[in-house]
């Protein structure tokens, strides 16, 4: 098994992706992975890059299309002392996802779906599709290799294949990955099967268009741990991690926690956020409340498919960090959980009867979230280093918990991303 730093002195992209997936998937001894649709009695092998869009088809449509015997089967061949076994994952995919985060307004298919073994009811993983979002041609590729490589910028998009090192290197704030296929081009030709779309209000209802994107093998499957812990806004009101993966649960709950209690778990994992990027110096695309675990005091990012953001120096830190702490704020203010919830007598009360509440907005306020969410929005990149000085979580300035790293400390991680890119490129040009 070889260092999977090493991978960047491969000479081709192939060579490079090809490496680390030795690397990910020779330590869990993988050999590699079918896929197949099962409905009814009748089982048939499905390509990889169609799995997405054929589950998640009726975010586009509107209607689900799949009946509801229909199991998306996941066989992964693993590597054992007597020969090679294979371990099946199984989920019902004739039933329409509903957890309470999926809104009818979604412009981009799910890229995860959750698995269990079919020996062990009580072993989950999920399956992610990685895909990036902020390329529409090659030529975009080239000019982030150029803008990096010249440092042109202060922070960076970069897609997970280029990146994924960072994760490998930081295993702790992240769900461990297991598995990972070979890269693809996802299906675009057909906007049936797209990933991305743009919605156009009219006043004969709402259009979903097609987004065209560059993709070409920076598509790939990953089988991923399931971290069984809640996300943030869950956590902060007691509830179990199941609660948030059934959006019927929001018509049959009732609680009640105390306010300052509620407030200081959201502070701290907002706080614990903002700490681990500070000491990554990169950070995942999607920063919401919902795509981040506490657990043990501890940060995780459990959405990764999207790829990263990387900062090349402190400003472009300061960027990354205010972006998720963004992204949180945003999330909460139009959070469908705590609009079931309102204060009283210094207590949060949720239950299934109340539908709209000020609680989201109120809580915003509170934590000083507001000033960020609206003040940010509004600030040129030249202005980051003013606003940062002033940014506050509650009593807590952000300038006191993010770590103020030299130049040369960035370098590791873009020389990491420099180098994929390249491969990649000169893959591409070959």
């Amino acid at each position: 098994m070889k260092n999977y730093l090493s991978c960047l002195n491969e000479k081709s992209y192939e060579d490079y992706f090809q490496c680390i997936r030795e690397y990910i998937n020779s330590k869990n001894s993988f050999e590699g992975a079918s896929y197949f649709i099962k409905i009814g009695s009748k089982t048939e092998a499905i390509d990889k890059r169609l799995i997405f869009p054929t589950i998640y088809r009726y975010i586009t449509l509107g209607y689900h299309t799949l009946p509801e015997d229909s199991y998306l089967i996941v066989s992964l061949r693993k590597r054992t002392s007597t020969g090679i076994d294979t371990i099946e994952y199984i989920t019902n995919i004739g039933k329409r996802r509903n957890d309470i985060y999926l809104d009818n307004f979604r412009t981009k298919l799910p890229e995860s779906i959750l698995l269990r073994n079919s020996k062990d009811n009580e072993e989950q993983k999920k399956l992610i599709e990685v895909r990036p979002y902020d390329f529409k041609t090659k030529e975009d590729i080239i000019k982030l290799e150029k803008r990096l490589r010249k440092k042109l910028d202060n922070e960076f998009p970069v897609p997970l294949p280029f990146s994924l090192i960072l994760l490998i290197n930081n295993p702790e704030y992240f769900p461990n990955i297991y598995y990972i296929s070979k890269p693809y081009t996802c299906t675009e030709k057909n906007s049936e099967f797209s990933y991305i779309f743009k919605i156009i209000f009219k006043t004969s209802g709402t259009i979903k268009k097609s987004i065209k994107l560059f993709n070409d093998n920076l598509c790939f499957l990953s089988i991923i741990e399931f971290i069984d812990s809640p996300t943030i806004e869950p956590h902060a009101l007691g509830l179990d991690y199941r609660f948030e993966l059934e959006k019927e649960n929001l018509n049959r709950f009732e609680i009640q926690v105390k306010y300052d209690e509620f407030e200081f778990r959201i502070y701290n994992s907002i706080i614990e956020v903002a700490k681990a990027i500070s000491k990554l110096m990169f950070s995942p695309a999607d920063i919401k409340t919902y795509q981040v675990v506490t657990e043990d005091n501890k940060t995780i990012f459990i959405d990764i498919a999207s790829g990263n953001n990387l900062p090349i120096n402190q400003r472009g830190l300061y960027k990354t960090i205010l972006d998720a702490i963004d992204g949180i704020a945003e999330s909460i203010y139009y959070s469908p959980l705590l609009d079931h919830c309102i204060m009283k007598d210094k207590y949060i009360i949720c239950n299934e009867k109340i539908t709209k509440s000020d609680l989201p907005e109120k809580l915003t306020r509170n934590l000083n979230l507001d000033e960020i969410l609206y003040t940010y929005k509004n600030t040129s990149s030249k202005k980051i280093n003013e606003l940062i000085k002033y940014a506050k979580i509650k009593d807590t300035r952000l300038l006191d918990i993010i770590i103020e790293h030299k130049k040369d400390e960035f370098e590791e991680n873009r020389e990491i991303v420099s180098r994929a890119i390249e491969l990649y490129l000169r893959s591409y040009n070959n």
